[in-house]
């Protein structure tokens, strides 16, 4: 398992519940087109044809743009985190989950998101549902764009001309300043979007 693997894992299960939960205040026919959406995710995607990142992470990141900036539209965002959640069954069989279980699994998951969000107004109220659509969105954006960026990494150790290979299993500076500094902007927004 590569963590392109896990990367796109965690999107899928964390978008179906995100995404559902957004599409609960939209009625019964973002709920239609939910199970719709869903069913013909799990007919194409399966242990042999998993979903290709750059797809999921499209898919993740139209849907949030659409709850958060175009919400007349959300029977569409609704279909497509019901996508996510089909995709997410081909996941869970390559894990050894068989086919019926991981759609089960998958369907309960995006179901009780959607039951709970509309009978318990505490389980996901509005702002947490807003702060997860960008949480999802940025989170597509990663998973659509890290194939890539490891393909481009591994080439670039391949390439390097040192012989050296402690200093080729270092990860850079930069990518350690990143991730602190993405960790810390994204604490200080939620202590300050709480105050």
């Amino acid at each position: 398992m590569t963590l392109a693997f896990h990367a796109l894992w965690r999107l899928c299960a964390l978008g179906s519940v995100v995404l559902a939960a957004a599409a609960a205040g939209s009625g019964f026919s973002a709920l239609a087109a939910m199970v719709v959406a869903f069913l013909l995710a799990v007919r194409i995607v399966g242990a042999a044809a998993l979903p290709d990142p750059a797809l999921a992470g499209t898919v993740a990141v139209a849907a949030a743009a659409i709850f958060l900036f175009r919400p007349r539209y959300a029977v569409i965002a609704a279909a497509l985190g019901a996508a996510l959640g089909g995709m997410w069954t081909g996941l869970l069989e390559v894990q050894g989950l068989p086919p019926l279980a991981a759609t089960g699994v998958a369907a309960a998951v995006l179901g009780i998101s959607w039951y709970l969000t509309r009978t318990r107004p505490s389980f996901a109220p509005e702002q947490l549902r807003d702060e997860g659509l960008l949480a999802i969105g940025l989170l597509g954006l990663v998973v659509a764009t890290l194939p890539g960026v490891l393909d481009g990494w591994q080439a670039a150790t391949n390439f390097a001309a040192s012989s050296d290979r402690a200093s080729q299993a270092m990860v850079p500076a930069w990518t350690i300043a990143l991730l602190l500094s993405s960790s810390t902007l994204g604490a200080a927004y939620s202590l300050w979007s709480r105050r």
